[in-house]
């Protein structure tokens, strides 16, 4: 660990030498990153099938795919972005002006999880070094395929000093990191209760937090909705990577009226998406290890069974 911690500070005088933060250094980081991502399309996508079992089409749509479009719209727009903007200059300060500028903030650690394990580490990633920061990153252990082409790319693309791949447990690592060092913003994707211990100890040195947390999502079906469309709607999200987003609706609050007429057209969306036998489709998700697998069997206690 003193290694590592010898590691981030050199990044931190990295950072304030100022290596990081012309814009033509940041689009010449972004074009490399999108050079590599292109490279390793194929690899990108094995790696997602073998912790996921994700399809081609669905690792593209909601993976690499996702995470190239927005790399694409920053490349665009980064010129703008970087620029100062005038804003109006109150009375006290005349005859000054006003401007807003935005500057990196320094050494950024990116926390992602399993579920979305490309998309959710790498398009952080490229805001920050867009925004001219460098960049720590921590891929979940619990997709290892992925973490290791992700670490492919990271180690052709950048200088370590830039950009820093970190792997290992995440309930040793991270806590390890950010007791030891400082961070200038910490940004993590994942559960609440482990967000609650990320926000606990940035708090200590009162670094700035970005936390996008699980929470519930439920679909609402009213009594004049379209029923055949409804289901297809639920369906569709609720079974996409096996049901492992946060989007995902984890319960239905429907009308009376209408409720035995949604569950039968559930029954019959669910099989014109995933053929009678999800588990024989090749496109069909996996749960990604047996501690989720275990906990998702006990919601088969809690209910009525009425499909599968």
């Amino acid at each position: 660990m003193s290694n590592l911690l010898t590691h981030l500070a050199a990044m931190r005088a990295h950072h304030q030498s100022g290596a990081t933060q012309s814009l033509a250094f940041r689009r010449q980081s972004l074009q490399a990153l999108k050079a590599a991502v292109e490279k390793y399309e194929t690899e990108i996508f094995q790696a997602l099938h073998n912790d996921l079992h994700k399809s081609k089409e669905e690792a593209w749509v909601t993976e690499n795919g996702f995470f190239l479009t927005e790399l694409k719209e920053t490349l665009r727009n980064l010129k703008y972005w970087m620029m100062a903007e005038p804003v109006p200059t109150n009375l006290l300060n005349l005859p000054a002006s006003s401007a807003i500028v935005r500057e990196p903030l320094g050494v950024v650690l990116v926390i992602a999880p399993w579920n979305y394990p490309f998309q959710l580490l790498f398009t952080p990633l490229l805001g920050a070094v867009a925004a001219g920061n460098c960049v720590v990153l921590k891929p979940s252990e619990f997709a290892p395929s992925t973490a290791a082409i992700m670490e492919k790319i990271v180690a052709e693309t950048f200088d370590p000093l830039h950009v820093y791949y970190v792997n290992g447990e995440g309930a040793t690592v991270i806590p390890e990191m950010m007791k030891g060092f400082v961070f200038d913003h910490v940004f993590y994707t994942g559960s609440t209760a482990v967000g609650k211990i990320i926000y606990r100890m940035a708090a200590d040195n009162l670094v700035p937090v970005t936390l996008e947390l699980g929470g519930k999502s439920p679909a609402v079906v009213e009594a004049d909705a379209n029923i055949a469309v409804a289901a297809k709607r639920i369906a569709m999200p609720k079974f996409s990577n096996a049901g492992q987003m946060c989007v995902a609706p984890d319960y239905v609050l429907v009308h009376e009226s209408k409720k035995e007429a949604l569950v039968a057209e559930l029954k019959k969306a669910i099989p014109q998406f995933y053929g009678a036998n999800a588990a024989a489709e090749p496109g069909y998700g996996r749960i990604i290890n047996s501690k989720q697998f275990e906990r998702l069997k006990t919601y088969l206690s809690q209910g009525h069974l009425r499909h599968g």
